[in-house]
């Protein structure tokens, strides 16, 4: 019985882990990657010299201008 309830909790756990896993929110990198190189290559925001304040203006500007950043993801894009 202790067996058979240890073998359930042990599964439950890593059906839980894997389904994080899968639903996982993609790192910083690959929103800017994805959001950003639509319109114009990753060189120009990598070089960009700007501080925290002028890259949140500049995510408002881009997405007025069509940039996909979610606004949960925003947080992972200004880090």
């Amino acid at each position: 019985m202790k067996r058979a309830f240890a073998v359930s909790v042990s599964g439950i756990f890593l059906f839980a882990l894997c389904v994080g896993t899968v639903f996982a929110q993609p790192s910083g990198k690959a929103i800017v990657d994805n959001a950003c190189t639509t319109c114009h290559g990753i060189k120009k925001v990598n070089e960009a010299n700007k501080n925290a304040a002028e890259w949140e203006i500049t995510l408002d500007r881009m997405n007025k201008k069509g940039a996909k950043v979610k606004p949960e993801e925003r947080a992972a894009v200004l880090q």
